[in-house]
């Protein structure tokens, strides 16, 4: 089907089941990269007792791939329960609100229809032909006892096999409370209570955890989440075009690919961005080009969050005046960890597309460097644990930068990253280490100019 043969709301409403920039995605057809993490969850699910817990950097798609793994495990009588978490969320809050999501599923009297007698619980009570709440939930769980005993009664009302997403866990801001889930996950295991969870959070929040129950090691799955492969991250693009029967210039989609540095939500809002700009032509669009693509950064980078736009003009609106070419350059790589004199490098190359800018020495980019770990800076920057050694202080930081390089015309990719991909090649694969890269496909490099070889 063409895209011209859409009308306006039409087009917006289909781009919107094919490109999830703001939303999880729902549908495992639109999962691209995840097969691997996907297969993992689906066999823990399995073992009696096994919960789930997804964890890696903010962007990657966690919560995508938590609610796409409890859509293949939720049995098909109700959805899944789905509570985020938020700053003052307590354990006995959360417990309150999966009771009261669950309570509220219509499903409940379809099922009661079925019993033949009234059902007496401590928090619920169902007559043969409705259910209603029996208490005010949230002023009668006081204990974690009685939140176990809670989520029994939930198991048995809910489904045959109920589970509850638990999103953005390392948002509660009390360590005492989210050690405590830890006690919740092996109570319900020792009492054989048949609901599961699976937990999305950032770093070092599994530690935080696990830190009350060593014993409940056993009793969760741990899925470090990556950032995405690069073949994962153009299906994107291509799927959504082909979706209104459009190709994608194998230039457009690749750069996408390296510009996004990886993260999901950078792809999803890059191309839908890209296929408005296709939709708001006023000729017949056979292929999506540099003429697309370009604006679309634009648009993309106008539309993001303040949380990532904030520590970036901190960094760039500095009396000096050039602070933005030294961010960039820390940014040309595809390495998480970079040595001071691989970023000056990179300022060089980035130098040498402009004919009219004065180069820093390196000792004034060099302190210019350390000044991006201050506050006043944005804190954009972290000392790794080397001299000289520097990262990302939020990483998904790193692909807001890259939008802003390629929107002002300057296109990154250091070439040493090939070589350090080499030279790392031995130490294990972590996220946390900050050697764990999305490998460039076998055939793809770039030029400074940003083409390929």
């Amino acid at each position: 089907m063409s895209i011209s043969t859409f009308n306006r709301h039409e087009f917006g409403e289909k781009l919107n089941t094919v490109v999830f920039p703001s939303q999880p995605i729902q549908s495992i057809e639109h999962l691209f990269g995840r097969g691997e993490e996907l297969d993992q969850i689906d066999k823990a699910l399995y073992a009696p007792g096994r919960h789930i817990f997804i964890y890696g950097d903010r962007g990657v798609g966690k919560s995508s791939l938590a609610a796409i793994a409890a859509n293949q495990y939720q049995s098909p009588e109700a959805d899944y329960i789905d509570v985020s978490c938020s700053p003052d969320a307590t354990l006995l809050s959360v417990v309150a609100d999966i009771a009261m999501q669950a309570a509220n599923i219509s499903r409940f009297r379809s099922i009661t229809r079925q019993v033949k007698k009234s059902i007496d619980l401590r928090f619920f009570k169902i007559e043969k032909n409705q259910n209603e709440t029996r208490l005010n939930i949230r002023e009668q769980i006081r204990t974690l006892p009685e939140a176990v005993e809670l989520l029994r009664e939930v198991s048995y009302l809910h489904s045959e096999k109920p589970i509850v997403v638990l999103d953005e866990f390392d948002r509660i801001s009390s360590a005492e409370e989210r050690n405590l889930f830890a006690d919740l996950i092996k109570q319900l295991g020792d009492k054989k209570i048949p609901l599961k969870f699976i937990f999305t959070g950032v770093g070092k929040t599994l530690e935080e955890l696990l830190g009350a129950h060593q014993s409940a090691y056993r009793q969760l799955q741990t899925i470090e989440l990556p950032k995405l492969p690069w073949e994962a991250r153009w299906e994107i693009v291509l799927h959504a075009a082909r979706t209104f029967g459009i190709d994608v210039d194998r230039d457009v989609y690749i750069r996408i690919a390296q510009v996004s540095d990886g993260y999901p939500y950078y792809v999803h809002l890059i191309t839908e961005k890209m296929l408005w700009r296709v939709y708001d032509e006023a000729k017949e669009v056979e292929k999506v080009t540099w003429e697309h693509y370009l604006p679309a950064i634009r648009d993309a980078i106008h539309s993001i969050s303040a949380e990532l736009k904030r520590p970036y003009e901190l960094a760039v609106n500095q009396p000096s005046g050039d602070y933005e070419e030294v961010l960039w350059s820390t940014a040309d790589s595809d390495m998480l960890l970079r040595y001071l004199k691989d970023m000056y490098s990179s300022y060089g190359k980035i130098m040498d597309q402009y004919t009219d800018k004065l180069r820093l020495d390196n000792g004034k980019y060099s302190a210019r460097i350390r000044n991006l770990k201050n506050a006043s800076c944005g804190s954009v920057l972290i000392s790794g644990n080397r001299p000289g050694l520097y990262s990302y202080r939020e990483k998904m930081l790193r692909g807001y930068v890259r939008m802003q390089a390629e929107a002002n015309g300057i296109e990154l990719y250091g070439e040493e990253a090939r070589s350090r991909e080499k030279q790392y090649m031995h130490v294990p694969a972590r996220v946390s280490t900050g050697y764990r890269q999305s490998m460039i496909p076998r055939g793809i490099t770039f030029s400074r100019n940003g083409e390929r070889k």
